[in-house]
């Protein structure tokens, strides 16, 4: 009877201890401790060049009140570390493993290196880890998967090499955000990625990842930006990318990708930005683009897309007149895209901004309409087969800074108003058959006019004055005319010139000049090569 006695105040007595030893260890692990790791911390930075650390991480101070430490009104345990933008420099000591209560991380923009200690893994509540910036090197660690809770984690903008590990997403099923960019990280995207089914943002870009991008790429239905340009991913682009009904920026530019830009990129009606260039794409550019009214973005250029812009059907540049948005459009570098500019192209968006057509293979002559595109800044027709006159509404043009006729077959006198343009900077008209004079207005109304290039046409007459107006002028190039003039010695009081090309021309006279004032202070380049007159 005394032994049944016995068992029961023995199991009390038990659970007393255990009570006693538990009461114990938390009262080890309390803001003392936290003090403790932050301490240690500090004592890893070797340079601290704003004295955060040096003159307010202090016993003289409640740990609560340090700056970048902020501790939760419940427990009064540090909750949040925000070093960013300290210009700190040093490692990363391992007690910071011993911030228990730790829910956000921000080292972000410093200079911190050496490899990530293993005790962070310690950190089970963790939400929000952000380390961009800094010089952390060695492979990514494995334990980055003991973060249940984690959702937003950015590691860019450091010198980790090797690959990803492949079950580091296994553990993270609440991860939101992943910033992995320019790391030169190689191998292939992790499949366990494709299970973190709430990833609303990834940047994968700037590595040099291989592979291909599965087609388990639908899962992310929540994804909104997708970046992985400038890799080595190679493959198709998966149809299944169109399952992505959220997205609205999509990279994959500077990568191995062929076959066609699948038509169900159409379904994504959010997409705000395309940039698909330097891969090598083929096959028709897709009409379904004009479904994406949001689009503000759209490059597509050098690949190996083909198909003609001037099909009795609705073809893919009309089609964009529906993207009331558009502010980017590229499509340059295709050489097998033919036909010629549709009318249609006055249609698209107002907004329009910079139009790159360069490097196709588009004929026939420049509509008009291209006018109705009044807030053009740069816009890029070279190397291409265009033939008649520049449309004389290119002088609505009021808002270009950067215009590229170059490589064509344009002809006729220039009767467009240059000096109407009172922003231009850089005007290419080389390599053309255009005839008639420089127009006299160059310089009437614009002073940002930095590079005119003229030469390799039919151009007659004199160099007109009004450049003398032109004080932002750094290369004026007419060679290659049929130009008749003096020596332009008036050229040496533009302030900036620095090349002067003439060489092929009838310029004739002294070059040198008693005017003090035609210094050519600054010219570095001067070709008078092959001139016909006497010089």
């Amino acid at each position: 009877m005394g032994n049944t006695r016995f068992v029961p105040d023995l199991i009390v007595a038990l659970l007393l201890l255990n009570l006693v030893v538990s009461f114990c260890t938390k009262t080890t692990t309390n803001i003392s401790t936290d003090q403790s790791a932050l301490l240690a911390l500090k004592a890893h930075v070797i340079n601290d060049p704003q004295n955060f650390l040096t003159t307010n991480w202090s016993t003289a101070f409640s740990v609560c009140k340090w700056i970048g430490v902020t501790c939760g009104s419940r427990h009064q345990r540090v909750i949040a570390l925000d070093l960013s933008n300290m210009n700190l420099s040093g490692t990363v000591s391992p007690h910071i493993g011993n911030l228990s209560f730790l829910t956000w991380l921000n080292m972000k923009k410093n200079n911190f290196h050496g490899p990530l200690p293993a005790q962070l893994a310690n950190l089970h509540r963790v939400k929000y880890i952000q380390l961009s910036f800094n010089g952390f090197y060695g492979e990514i660690p494995s334990w980055f998967g003991s973060f249940p809770k984690l959702q937003y984690l950015s590691l860019r903008h450091n010198n980790f090499t090797g690959e990803i590990p492949a079950d580091m997403f296994e553990g993270l099923p609440r991860l939101q955000v992943l910033y992995l960019a320019k790391d030169g990280l190689s191998g292939k995207i992790p499949m366990s990625l494709f299970k973190c089914k709430e990833l609303q943002d990834i940047s994968l870009a700037n590595n040099k990842l291989e592979g291909i991008l599965p087609k388990e790429i639908k899962n992310l239905t929540m994804l909104r930006t997708l970046q992985l340009h400038n890799n080595l991913i190679e493959g198709i682009i998966p149809r299944q990318i169109g399952d992505l009904l959220n997205l609205e920026i999509l990279n994959l530019s500077t990568n191995l990708f062929r076959g066609h830009l699948p038509p169900t990129i159409g379904n994504l009606t959010h997409l705000r930005t395309i940039r698909l260039s330097n891969n090598s794409l083929a096959g028709h550019l897709p009409v379904t683009l004009g479904n994406l009214r949001d689009l503000q973005v759209l490059d597509l250029a050098y690949n190996d897309f083909s198909g003609t812009l001037s099909s009795s059907d609705i073809n893919f540049l009309s089609s964009l007149a529906n993207c009331n948005d558009l502010r980017f459009l590229g499509f340059g570098g295709n050489p097998l895209v033919t036909g010629y500019l549709p009318a249609s192209i006055g249609n698209l968006s107002v907004s329009l901004q910079y139009f790159y057509v360069s490097g196709c293979n588009i004929g026939g002559s420049i509509p008009g309409e291209i006018g109705n595109l009044t807030n053009l800044v740069i816009l890029d027709l070279s190397r291409n087969n265009l033939v008649g006159s520049i449309p004389t509404t290119f002088t609505r043009l009021k808002h270009i800074q950067r215009l590229h006729m170059s490589s064509n077959f344009l002809r006729g006198p220039l009767q467009i108003d240059i000096g109407n343009w009172n922003v231009a900077e850089h005007l290419d008209f080389s390599r053309n058959q255009l005839s008639g004079t420089i127009p006299d207005s160059v310089c009437d109304r614009n002073n940002n006019l930095r590079y005119l290039a003229l030469s390799d046409n039919q151009l007659e007459g004199i160099l007109p004055l009004s450049l003398i107006n032109c004080s932002e002028l750094v290369a004026l190039n007419v060679a290659g005319n049929h130009l008749s003039d003096t020596f332009p010695h008036w050229l040496g009081m533009l302030p900036k010139l620095r090349v002067l090309i003439l060489r092929s021309n009838k310029f004739h006279g002294s070059i040198q000049d008693s005017n003090a004032t035609s210094s050519f202070s600054k010219l570095q380049m001067l070709d008078l090569s092959l001139l016909r007159g006497s010089v």
